[in-house]
């Protein structure tokens, strides 16, 4: 699955989920993709999008303390850096990549990379 995110400096980001995101991910990081994924999915599961609209961002400040406690941010970017190497072959490493970014607005980033991570776990029947 592809997903392109409209970043607010008039950028796009490319992110894409595939068998491939898991190796990626072990190759560059060491540690296992899905252990890593599901510890974040646990964290952002208090995220609540707001309304019916199936919005791509998602309130970083519903966050409470207890959650803020859990999340590990450098996991966050590693997770988002796989999507983007796997739709991008390009990219450098995690630092060189980050710094490309002028800022890197996780808020409106977060939503397509749970649909992402959630995409992994999900099949389709014929």
């Amino acid at each position: 699955m592809l997903k392109v995110v409209d970043l607010p400096d008039g950028k796009q980001l490319a992110l894409r989920s595939s068998a491939a995101t898991a190796i990626l991910y072990k190759n560059q990081f060491g540690t296992d993709f899905f252990a890593d994924m599901i510890r974040l999915a646990k964290t952002f599961g208090a995220v609540q999008e707001t309304g019916d609209d199936k919005s791509d961002e998602f309130d970083l400040s519903k966050l409470s303390y207890e959650d803020l406690e859990h999340l590990d941010m450098n996991t966050l970017y590693k997770v988002t850096w796989a999507f983007a190497k796997n739709a991008d072959n390009s990219i450098g490493d995690l630092v060189t990549w980050l710094s490309s970014f002028d800022s890197f607005p996780l808020d409106e980033i977060m939503g397509t990379v749970m649909e992402l991570m959630q995409s992994l776990f999900t099949t389709t029947k014929n």
